[in-house]
């Protein structure tokens, strides 16, 4: 895709997607968000292994809807991938009302004014830093 620095495309989270590989062929990198319960990252790590690695793209998991009250799991999530060697990002979106609140006031997070509304943007700010520190450091791919 020429004359864009960076596009955003947010697929169906299936193994064998169309659109998933076809994203994948002209990626540089891909963030893959998944909650941190297990049977997700079951199969997160699966997707890994079969469909991303293969095509050499760089990636980083992304938790998100994290129990802001058990935030323990987030990190034994992170752990256990990175005992089945799948990077993720240190920073991770806990589950907040106010992310609904924004969506259905047709707002950004961080033009919402609510409960937990600056604890959801530090959470989704910490992890564009984290991204923008990986992209620095990420060589771009040419399509396969």
């Amino acid at each position: 895709m020429r004359g864009y620095g960076v596009v955003v495309v947010d697929t169906p989270p299936a193994l064998r997607s169309e659109a998933l590989e076809a994203v994948l062929r002209a990626a540089d990198y891909a963030v893959l968000p998944t909650p941190p319960a297990p049977l997700d990252l079951e199969a997160l790590v699966e997707t890994v292994r079969r469909a991303i690695r293969p095509l050499g793209v760089a990636h980083r998991v992304l938790l998100t809807r994290v129990d802001p009250r058990s935030l323990g799991e987030a990190l034994e999530a992170q752990t256990a991938l990175m005992e089945a060697g799948v990077p993720a990002f240190h920073a991770f979106v806990r589950a907040y009302k106010a992310h609904e609140r924004a969506a259905l006031d047709g707002k950004p997070i961080t033009r919402w004014r609510g409960p937990n509304a600056r604890e959801a943007e530090a959470d989704y700010r910490r992890v564009a830093e984290e991204l923008l520190r990986e992209l620095a450091r990420t060589p771009e791919r040419r399509e396969a």
